[in-house]
């Protein structure tokens, strides 16, 4: 793969490299050409930590491939950058498609090339354009029934790596828990609870407001609990606008944050910050329950009902750290900072509603 290089931006790249690309993983064959490309600038302005193109692509006569395709490739700017190497961000999504993808039943965009470069940390993923699919707003929150589509199809996923023992094998799959998640969670929840006190406290009703700010004593402990079998491999970052429906299934791409955990982790995030909160409160146990029931069907064993929903609960109280983390949001942008407060309010309510600070370490 090292023959692709690592390219910063489009403009340095030409048909031939393309060929290459789309022929590293069979996706053209050895008679096909791309003949010409166009790039554009796709996802600015939305906080994603990697820098994304839409390629439209141009065979020579008699050839045939992909329309367009989506080129993604490391951050510029040296503070997403030091975030994703730290976190070994772009190593845990190549990976993925590289290793896991395949053998996972929740659709993800084919992988037309990819590298991964150990020493530098560089990466390139060349992938399947989902453009056609739909996309909802995360601000409107997700419609019942595409969530309960999208809840069947994170189930089957976990499923599939359910206590695999194939994880322990997966090095980039790092637990909940695992350095150096904590050390970073910590430090950036407390230096966010100044601009959450001055700013949001009004979202952190009734014991929420005390419960926040000791978010960053007792996170560790959630983590680990978290971390505890039975494990799976977790999408880590399972929110609307990182799902593509289509009328047959539903696609997950941003595979950043994977890592092993309690599947209910992405359960809750979803359904405590993807949903508005009567839409969650209305169809959350159904949802939870259609979840469990998609883990039976595929063969998970040993996992009752009730543990299911008690994980449901402890995970709803821990995702709240993301909404929590206000120095990770871009607070003059008038779009991420209505974003931030839908999502804290949303996970205020999922937690007061199923009584989860009952949940929180002493």
């Amino acid at each position: 793969m090292g023959e692709l290089g690592f390219p910063r931006e489009p403009g340095v790249l030409d048909a031939t490299w393309f060929t290459r690309a789309l022929r590293s993983t069979g996706t053209i064959g050895d008679d096909t050409e791309v003949s010409g490309f166009r790039a554009e600038a796709i996802g600015q302005g939305v906080g994603i930590l990697a820098l994304l193109w839409r390629v439209q692509l141009e065979y020579a006569s008699g050839g045939s491939g992909p329309a367009t395709a989506v080129l993604k490739l490391p951050h510029t700017l040296p503070e997403s950058r030091h975030v994703c190497d730290s976190f070994r961000f772009y190593e845990r999504e190549v990976r993925f498609y590289e290793e896991a993808a395949d053998q996972s039943p929740l659709r993800t965009a084919a992988r037309y090339a990819s590298a991964y470069d150990d020493a530098t940390g560089d990466f390139l993923l060349l992938m399947e354009d989902l453009a056609g699919r739909t996309v909802h707003d995360q601000l409107a929150g997700c419609p019942p029934d595409d969530a309960l589509r999208d809840v069947r199809g994170l189930a089957a996923h976990h499923a599939a790596w359910w206590e695999s023992p194939e994880l322990p094998s997966l090095p980039w799959a790092v637990r909940v828990a695992d350095p150096p998640n904590p050390q970073a969670l910590v430090p950036a929840l407390r230096q966010s609870w100044p601009i959450i006190e001055s700013r949001f406290a009004h979202l952190l009703r009734g014991p929420m407001f005390a419960a926040a700010r000791r978010m960053p004593d007792v996170v560790v402990p959630l983590m680990e609990r978290l971390s505890a079998p039975p494990v799976t491999l977790l999408h880590g970052d399972h929110r609307l606008d990182n799902l593509f429906f289509s009328d047959d299934d539903v696609a997950a791409l941003d595979w950043q944050i994977t890592g092993t955990g309690r599947g209910p982790y992405d359960l809750a995030y979803f359904l405590s910050q993807s949903l508005a909160p009567e839409e969650r409160k209305g169809a959350e146990h159904d949802l939870v329950a259609a979840y469990h029931g998609t883990l039976v069907e595929h063969g998970v064993r040993d996992y009752a009902f009730e543990r299911c929903w008690e994980d449901y609960r402890l995970a709803t109280l821990f995702v709240s750290v993301y909404p929590l983390n206000a120095g990770a949001v871009d607070l003059v942008n008038d779009r991420a900072v209505e974003l931030f407060e839908a999502m804290l309010d949303r996970s205020v309510s999922a937690i007061l509603e199923l009584d989860a600070l009952e949940l929180m370490p002493r």
